[in-house]
């Protein structure tokens, strides 16, 4: 009965040390392959469009408004626009557009999708099979 034990415990350590080397050999993904036109933001951990606003470093207290690419004071939100009647303000592209008309969506390419809060195609979620 002993000797079983010492050989599973050894075909265990066998059969896990590969694992367990390139765990410690290999580091965690930092980076990834983006289409043309983008890059990688690290911070969000996704792939940005080239021309984008990149998050500031905010001070304490503030957080990082997006749509106008400003530190803002925590409770402090974008400051809407004074749209003309007949007009509704669009915070995710800053501008007053006609009731009724809404953010138009880009041409994005077979798959990928239209992101419009930040008004760029994205890639697809899922990876085509292939």
């Amino acid at each position: 009965m002993r000797t079983f034990v010492r050989d599973l415990v050894l075909v265990v350590v066998v059969a896990f040390a590969p694992m367990a080397a390139v765990t410690i050999a290999t580091p965690a993904v930092s980076s990834a392959e983006c289409a043309t036109g983008e890059f990688w933001d690290p911070k969000a951990n996704e792939c940005r469009a080239q021309g984008g606003p990149l998050a500031q470093q905010c001070d304490p207290g503030q957080w990082w408004d997006p749509t106008g690419n400003v530190c803002r004071p925590l409770g402090v939100g974008p400051q809407p626009l004074a749209c003309a009647a007949g007009e509704w303000w669009d915070p995710t592209a800053n501008v007053c557009r006609p009731l009724g008309v809404g953010p138009q969506p880009l041409a994005c390419d077979n798959g990928w999708w239209w992101d419009p809060t930040a008004n760029v195609c994205r890639p697809p979620l899922i990876p085509p099979a292939g």
